[in-house]
């Protein structure tokens, strides 16, 4: 598993952090990888799968989980939330 924490430390900028992160054939399983660690930093599950309110792509949700990480914020504070 990809150690997210220390790739978000190391690279320049959130940009270069994304693009560094996956590609199209693992977008799935760097989902996963994601949401375990905004777990790890954040005590709480990214989404509740019983809740059905959130409608975003899989690109879209990666980003999403990824800015948390890279900028250490909960999910409720991604710019992008409301849109």
């Amino acid at each position: 598993m990809k150690n997210l924490r220390l790739d978000a430390a190391c690279a320049g900028s959130f940009e270069q952090f994304l693009a560094d992160g996956c590609d199209e054939t693992t977008l799935q399983n760097a989902i996963g990888n994601a949401s375990i660690m905004y777990h790890g930093m954040f005590y709480e599950p990214f989404l509740n799968i019983e809740d059905t309110s959130v409608d975003v792509s899989d690109e879209e949700l990666y980003q999403w989980v990824c800015w948390c990480i890279f900028y250490g914020k909960l999910k409720e504070e991604y710019p992008l939330m409301n849109q």
